[in-house]
């Protein structure tokens, strides 16, 4: 099991992921409360590590992460994954689990917006790049 983070500057996208890719527990947290949170995920599961995206503010944040896995006596490495896409594929994760219903289905995705923050989604998926489950590549992106 691992505890995988997407940081962000006023919110944190985190996730509990089991070795096989599969999602324990996921959620969006306030940047700000970012240790609160942390320690309460870090109580209630034994991860192997702490997976961080590299992306928007990680080496403020891996700082703040190693500092609290000290602080709470937890011997665990942060280990920073390139994010690359996640965003993308973030988004395309949410609308998987959450397809459009009655006329949504008319719209076209393309102009669909999505209702609420998928930085949860992204840090599942950051997880499953560390764990190999998952590759850029497969976000189907021209550029990749």
């Amino acid at each position: 099991m691992i505890l995988s983070v997407d940081p962000g500057r006023d919110k944190t996208g985190c996730a509990v992921v089991e070795e096989d890719g599969s999602l324990v527990v996921k959620k969006v947290i306030p940047t700000k409360n970012y240790e609160k949170e942390i320690a309460k995920l870090l109580s209630s599961f034994t991860p192997r590590a702490l997976i961080m995206g590299n992306g928007t503010r990680h080496r403020e944040m891996k700082e703040r992460s190693e500092k609290l896995l000290q602080a709470m006596d937890r011997d665990i490495p942060v280990i920073l994954v390139d994010e690359k896409y996640t965003t993308e594929m973030g988004e395309q994760w949410y609308r998987k689990d959450h397809p459009p219903k009655g006329l949504a289905r008319l719209i076209p995705e393309g102009m669909r917006t999505i209702p609420v923050p998928v930085d949860d989604y992204v840090a599942w998926i950051i997880g499953n790049i560390y764990l190999g489950h998952v590759k850029a590549e497969d976000v189907g992106h021209r550029k990749v």
